[in-house]
């Protein structure tokens, strides 16, 4: 019996066997979720959008002028960790996918709460504006604080990041509750720290990407086994 003709009682393949045999069709056969890296996107854009704010934070731009960030934090970050989530889902890539999900949160809302502040749609008044700032802060800082747990077993480099996510929001919700602005910036410096870190990881991903036997950063090793 030929490979093309089938009775009855030939077996049905299996997943294995159905994705060896469109990947062997050559380049024209695309299989969804079939490798790749989702960090190699995800890292860039999650690095671009931090460097923005920070630099938004520490007065490149005037504090009345926030929501130029906009455009980069929800239609550059939030929108293609979102693209990266669910890439990684596909994967089956379970904890890559909880972190750029929990991100893609992060930078969507706070886009919008920039944009819904500055344009008064929640009825939100000046005086009461701080209050809610400070409450996005300190509810976001909560959750990467627990993100930080389980990011411990990956390199270093990573819980680093969160790490210094969550020190940027507690300064950002004590700028925010004071209404000093030295916090703020503080925050903004912490926040540029983190979008170098992730332009490193990115590098490295990159590298490996590309063959790099040892791609350079380095990201660590895991501070929990």
């Amino acid at each position: 019996m030929s490979q093309v003709q089938r009775n009855e009682s030939t077996p049905t393949p299996t997943a294995h066997e159905v994705r060896s045999m469109v990947e062997r069709s050559g380049p024209a056969g695309v299989v969804v979720g079939a490798g790749g890296d989702p960090l190699i996107i995800g890292l860039p854009i999650f690095a671009v959008g931090s460097l923005a704010l920070g630099m938004a934070l520490i007065g490149v731009i005037p504090a009345t002028a926030l929501g130029a960030v906009v455009p980069i934090i929800v239609f550059g970050t939030g929108l293609f960790l979102t693209i990266v989530t669910v890439w990684a889902a596909l994967l089956a890539q379970t904890m890559v996918a909880g972190i750029t999900g929990t991100f893609a949160g992060f930078w969507l809302s706070l886009g919008a709460l920039l944009l819904g502040l500055g344009h008064n749609w929640y009825g939100v008044t000046t005086a009461q504006a701080g209050s809610v700032q400070e409450l996005f802060f300190i509810a976001w800082g909560c959750l990467f604080l627990f993100l930080l747990v389980p990011t411990l077993r990956l390199p270093a480099i990573y819980p680093a990041v969160v790490a210094l996510v969550v020190a940027a929001l507690a300064l950002a919700a004590a700028g925010a509750a004071t209404g000093d602005a030295n916090l703020l910036k503080a925050a903004g410096y912490v926040i540029l720290l983190f979008a170098l870190l992730g332009f490193c990881a990115f590098v490295n991903v990159g590298l490996t990407a590309m063959g790099a036997k040892r791609p350079f950063p380095p990201l660590g090793r895991a501070l929990v086994d």
